[in-house]
């Protein structure tokens, strides 16, 4: 199964996208709630309107320098926003929050994955998602496609439940190719789904079929 998720914290791109009912949900960041002017304070109303427009899964980064901040702040969004699911670094004050969120039963997302050896604590910590970043792997001169197969074949061959949920994905070729080897589970940009859909040789076709439907539509007024 493939499922796909919105990366941004613009609700008037959003809306459209999920009213499609092909996205499964939304994930933000501070970056992203920084770009569309939402503050903390606003995070709440942000999430009851994403879920009006038909999100399920919902995801919000904690911060924080230690396990115990990342934690309060986890806690706060929680009770702010209701059942979201949180994004948290993946460093070692990051891994030990996903361990306690994972043993609370909260949905974790562990982000900010630029290698394939990071999965390995993730899943020791019941991550429930892993989020590499492939184009920002590829900007540094590392090849994201395969660090992230790389990454999939741990899981697989672990036999573990945690899922990756890729991000900073700037190709449609690198969905498929990802796609290709195993991996079922991606969040976009909303320009993406654009890439995702674009063929000429469909456009013409449609183009086509339009002609042909209005000639048809016009000879049988004719008669």
């Amino acid at each position: 199964m493939l499922d796909l998720f919105l990366d941004t914290a613009d609700l008037d791109a959003a809306r459209p996208l999920l009213a499609t009912g092909v996205f499964a949900g939304v994930t933000t960041n501070p970056t992203l709630l920084a770009r569309a002017g939402v503050t903390t304070a606003g995070l709440p109303e942000l999430v009851d309107r994403l879920r009006e427009a038909g999100a399920g899964t919902l995801f919000v980064q904690t911060w924080g320098a230690t396990t115990e901040e990342m934690l309060r702040h986890a806690r706060e969004v929680r009770e702010a926003s209701g059942d979201v699911g949180i994004k948290i670094p993946a460093n070692a004050a990051g891994i030990a929050t996903t361990r306690t969120l994972a043993d609370q039963g909260v949905t974790t997302l562990v982000t900010a994955v630029y290698n394939h050896v990071q999965v390995l604590p993730a899943i020791a910590a019941g991550a429930t998602f892993v989020a590499p970043y492939v184009g920002r792997m590829t900007d540094n001169g590392r090849d994201g496609v395969g660090e992230v197969l790389m990454m999939q074949r741990i899981i697989d061959g672990l036999g573990s439940p945690t899922r990756l949920l890729v991000a900073s994905l700037r190709a449609a070729g690198d969905v498929a190719r990802l796609a290709e080897g195993g991996v079922d589970c991606f969040t976009i940009a909303p320009p993406m789904w654009e890439q995702l859909l674009a063929e000429p040789l469909t456009t013409e076709a449609v183009r086509v079929f339009d002609d042909d439907v209005a000639r048809t539509l016009a000879a049988a007024t004719d008669s």
